[in-house]
């Protein structure tokens, strides 16, 4: 059996909260980020989301280990365009202090996704999605060319 590595921990810009991967035990403080239950099917979707290679999902940590934002980034290969492109498929974070961790979490998604090899990074909003549209726009994100239709009878 190999030797369990410590995961590593990273400082999120422009706060004094760290960044890491996240983990199947984070599904409970997730949820509550999120605001939902804990069903089991919820725990199965988030063990198979954060294993999954073709995305990231990282949390953010106050120094007591508690989880006070969340980013989730999916990748994807584009033979039109070209390369890799990543999609801000979602960013929380705990209503006290959303301005600067939203922020820190859009940069270091960033800074993700360029790792990756993307050359494009969009976003996925959400209308109540105030505070993080505003952190892309200062970002200089701007509205781009995207359809979107709800698939009826798709889970």
């Amino acid at each position: 059996m190999w030797p369990r590595i410590p995961m590593a921990l990273r400082r999120l810009p422009g706060t004094d909260l760290r960044v890491r991967r996240g983990r199947r035990q984070d599904l409970a403080q997730v949820q509550a980020l999120l605001g939902g239950d804990t069903a089991r099917p919820a725990s199965r979707f988030f063990r198979r989301l954060v294993a999954d290679l073709g995305g990231d999902v990282y949390v953010a940590e106050d120094a007591g280990g508690e989880i006070v934002g969340l980013v989730a980034l999916t990748y994807a290969r584009s033979l039109t365009r070209g390369g890799r492109s990543a999609l801000l498929d979602g960013v929380r974070a705990r209503r006290d202090a959303a301005r600067p961790v939203i922020e820190g979490l859009v940069q270091f998604a960033e800074d993700r996704a360029r790792r990756r090899g993307c050359h494009r990074l969009a976003a996925w909003l959400e209308p109540e999605d105030g505070e993080l549209r505003a952190a892309l726009q200062a970002r200089g994100y701007h509205a781009g060319d995207l359809l979107v239709t709800q698939l009826t009878g798709s889970a």
